[in-house]
């Protein structure tokens, strides 16, 4: 081409980002711009899309911010929110998005979508609230994300909010949305409601068929999350890994050893899914749960990969539930367990716990004395409740609810009414 328009050079930019040649993409862009050409409203986003960390993201935005054209155009805007969140960086999205002078349902869900993924649930939530009351129309791209956050928050009530707007608004139940209200109502508790939704999910995908084997897997049903598993099966949907993670789960938690030893051996040869690391931490958390103690040290020292520090905690917290407890076996994931994560207090707890059942109070002293030593202190307990669609967070001594000595007093009426029980708590260190 003689003279390459700002068009030709923005699909050239996208298809080198598309291809992974960002540094090639990145240098068409430096040539556009030395040729005399003006960016348009795609040609940031494309760029943004070939930058590979967030010093390069940060070098589109001064670009963006240092063209008045662009300073308010929402698309070049919301896709900066978008890369900011997809590196962690939730304080710059957040900071660009209140500045915004408009948005969009792209710009919210965006923003919602990067709360969520950063674990950042009870902000997401609150997010969706706020997006509620601006009147914009929500999209099921919002609502997978909203449910995604209720069913890590347990926040039920709004999740049934989210199902109820669904079946208002004629909202179609594709799988991937089909899936997340699944997958809420199995984590908040109502296996019986996923399994409804299941049935009458029209197009059922592969992450449709996970989120109901997943869901019947938390609750125990092991033989009913494997009969599913065989209806997958025969209706053709070819499974992934995260399946063989639900299926083997689920024998995990309704004890079915010998069954889910024979699918993880199997799964190679029936289904041609290598197993990964977490496929391995379901086998040996099968095995630990069995109290088999030995044959899950025997698998940790035999996989391909390294044992990462999930693996060692399932066995050093087996061994702590052991009635026996095999001390050396302890010792061994323990000293694992500092070098790959030396400033988790659960660890140390656990072990120390295992010392003072076998009378062992001059390592029960060790222990402590290494705590304080890497000034490692005890986590404080949280826990979490929902209602009217607020999720209310609890510490340990914690007196910021507004409730605070109503909550205490309703507690100690408790404790109260549990000792007139006889009731006696187990406590360790």
């Amino acid at each position: 081409m003689v003279e390459p328009s700002t068009f030709a050079f923005n699909i050239m930019i996208r298809g080198y980002a598309q291809s992974g040649l960002n540094h090639e993409a990145i240098l068409l862009y430096i040539q556009m711009r030395c040729e005399g050409l003006e960016p348009d409203n795609f040609t940031y986003p494309f760029l943004l899309k070939a930058c590979s960390d967030i010093k390069q993201g940060k070098g589109v935005h001064s670009l963006v911010v240092k063209n008045q054209d662009f300073q308010s155009e929402i698309h070049s805007l919301t896709c900066l929110i978008t890369f900011y969140c997809s590196f962690g960086d939730i304080e710059s999205a957040r900071l660009l998005f209140d500045r915004m002078p408009e948005r969009n349902v792209v710009t919210w869900t965006a923003m919602i979508n990067g709360h969520v993924k950063q674990k950042r649930y009870k902000e997401g939530l609150e997010l969706f609230s706020q997006m509620r009351n601006t009147g914009i129309e929500i999209n099921e791209l919002t609502l997978v994300s909203v449910l995604s956050a209720c069913a890590s928050l347990g926040a039920i009530e709004m999740g049934k909010w989210v199902h109820e707007f669904i079946d208002r608004h004629c909202i179609f139940l594709n799988p991937k949305l089909g899936a997340a209200v699944i997958d809420m109502y199995g984590k908040c508790g109502n296996i019986e409601e996923a399994s409804k939704v299941f049935k009458i999910v029209p197009q059922k995908s592969v992450c449709t068929w996970n989120s109901i084997i997943g869901g019947l897997a938390m609750h125990g049903c092991g033989e009913e999350a494997l009969e599913m598993f065989s209806q997958m099966l025969t209706s053709g949907i070819k499974p992934d890994d995260i399946t063989l993670i639900a299926v083997l789960s689920a024998c995990t938690h309704s004890g079915l050893v010998e069954k889910g030893k024979e699918i993880f051996y199997k799964m190679r040869r029936d289904h041609k899914i290598e197993p990964n690391i977490k496929h391995y931490g379901c086998l040996v958390d099968l095995l630990c749960r069995a109290g088999v103690l030995d044959e899950a040290y025997e698998v940790m020292s035999n996989m391909p990969v390294e044992p990462n520090a999930v693996l060692w905690g399932s066995l050093l917290t087996a061994c702590a539930a052991a009635g026996n407890a095999n001390v050396e076996l302890a010792e061994t994931a323990m000293e694992r367990l500092i070098k790959l994560e030396p400033s988790n207090d659960g660890n140390y707890v656990l072990m120390s716990n295992i010392y003072a059942a076998k009378g062992r109070w001059d390592d029960v002293a060790k222990m402590r004395r290494l705590m304080t030593e890497r000034q490692i202190f005890r986590n404080p307990g949280h826990s979490l409740i929902e209602i009217d669609n607020v999720v209310h967070e609890f510490m340990v001594g914690d007196g910021r609810h507004p409730c605070s000595k109503q909550i205490y007093s309703m507690l100690e009426d408790i404790a109260t009414s549990l000792r007139e029980e006889d009731y006696a708590a187990v406590i360790s260190l």
